[in-house]
């Protein structure tokens, strides 16, 4: 019997430049592999997939990752910053029922 491998959504405080913000996720998602969970990071995830020019691209990445944080079962704050994308994360996690942490396992942003 195989066992299921638990789904931690990524969050973090994502920097504005799109390929430091992926080389950062990239780091973060290795370090919960080798941990052992499945990473669910939509920085990664929706990378490339809608336009810059798609006027609602905004809207539909949050939608989508929001979809993605409901179905993981740990949201996993990565850095050491916390801006509002994060608090919002963290409040999504708290009404579905997702635990939040972080990846020593401290959340300490006032949550």
């Amino acid at each position: 019997m195989s066992r299921t491998i638990p789904r931690a959504y990524v969050t973090a405080a994502w920097s504005k430049n799109r390929v430091d913000a992926e080389d950062q996720a990239r780091k973060y998602c290795s370090e919960l592999v080798k941990a052992g969970y499945l990473p669910l990071c939509p920085v990664l995830a929706f990378s490339g997939i809608i336009s810059e020019d798609d006027p609602d691209g905004e809207k539909k990445r949050r939608e989508m990752s929001e979809d993605l944080l409901r179905r993981a079962r740990f949201l996993v704050v990565c850095g050491k910053k916390v801006n509002d994308d994060v608090r919002a994360d963290i409040s999504i996690a708290k009404r579905a029922k997702v635990i939040p942490t972080t990846l020593d396992g401290v959340l300490e942003c006032g949550e």
